[in-house]
């Protein structure tokens, strides 16, 4: 059996039905606040945020990754503000997810049911604190691609492009009456497409008319930052530019060893730190499925697993800036 470091990365790695970002962009962005701002590029986010919150609909999409394609069926309703929405495979192994609210549910073939909280999938700004699209700069552009059709909808190409080679790009076609999102690419840092997940056919409900794009005044002042507790016995020196710690938790494993559980973020892209006392197992060095990447080895006398959807290089430098603060308490 894996120790709890190494499988918690595992189920990171293996978020269902095998894409942290897919659901990602297609659920979790539906709670997601991009600030409107007078610039034409930001106002298509607003409309993303209000139609993924608010719209009755089904569909059917492909999803291409590592040179293979999955069917996949996607329902939602929306009933007194409250989401409810389920994707479920087509093809291969039976896999799916539920989302009810705050709750989402991911069901893995031959694996028992696994809930985890919403905001475990990204389901607001890392920080904890609504995503802006100012606060994506430096490290990233947003800017208008034009147009095109998908589904036999017309669409407005937006792409989130990232001005170094440490982090993935997005493009986002946004269905021009309704704001749906009915295509999505992750760039890779060559500009090649790592995964695409696609409407083939979509029906709206009647019933539910297309979200007006409403102006979110700015607020005063930078959002708090982020305080790690007094307990925190990790330190680092020579992050990647633009990361920083925005989530710091400890838990115990199911054989009650003591877990600890970190998260950087630049305001888009998300790595976990995994960490308990090491007993010369887990990973050791670089793994990857798909986009998402891992690095594991030994910090200190600890067992720690590095997993993120960025470059390999990114999640191995991370790794190599961690370090074990003396005279802390676990």
């Amino acid at each position: 059996m894996k120790r709890g470091a190494e499988a918690a990365a595992v189920r990171s790695l293996r978020r269902c039905p095998r894409a942290g970002w897919l659901w990602l962009l297609l659920a979790s962005l539906a709670v997601t606040q991009v600030a409107a701002s007078p610039e034409s590029e930001v106002e298509p986010f607003e409309r993303m945020r209000q139609a993924l919150s608010s719209l009755n609909y089904s569909g059917v999409l492909v999803y291409s990754h590592d040179n293979r394609m999955e069917t996949l069926r996607i329902v939602q309703r929306v009933t007194n503000g409250r989401v409810q929405a389920e994707l479920e495979s087509l093809n291969g192994p039976p896999r799916g997810m539920k989302q009810d609210g705050g709750q989402v549910t991911c069901r893995l073939s031959g694996e028992h049911l696994i809930a985890v909280a919403q905001r475990a999938l990204g389901q607001e700004g890392q920080d904890g604190q609504p995503l802006k699209a100012r606060d994506l700069a430096p490290y990233y552009l947003v800017q208008s691609q034009g147009q095109a059709r998908v589904a036999d909808r017309q669409t407005q190409v937006v792409g989130i492009i990232p001005t170094d080679a440490l982090r993935y790009g997005y493009r986002f076609y946004l269905d021009t009456q309704t704001g749906l999102p009915l295509k999505l690419d992750l760039i890779g840092s060559d500009a090649r497409t790592l995964e695409q997940l696609m409407f083939t056919s979509l029906t709206l409900d009647p019933e539910t008319p297309a979200p007006e794009a409403e102006v979110v005044p700015p607020e005063a002042g930078d959002p708090p930052t982020f305080t790690p507790p007094e307990h925190l016995a990790w330190t680092f020196d020579g992050l990647p530019p633009g990361f920083a710690l925005v989530r710091a938790e400890r838990t115990l494993d199911a054989s009650g060893r003591t877990l600890e559980h970190l998260v950087l973020s630049d305001g888009l892209a998300a790595i976990s730190i995994y960490a308990e006392a090491s007993a010369g197992e887990g990973l050791q060095g670089g793994s990857r499925i798909g986009a998402i990447h891992a690095h594991g080895g030994e910090v200190a006398g600890h067992q720690i697993t590095v997993v993120g959807e960025a470059p390999a290089a990114t999640v191995a430098a991370v790794f190599s800036a961690l370090q074990r603060q003396e005279g802390v308490t676990p």
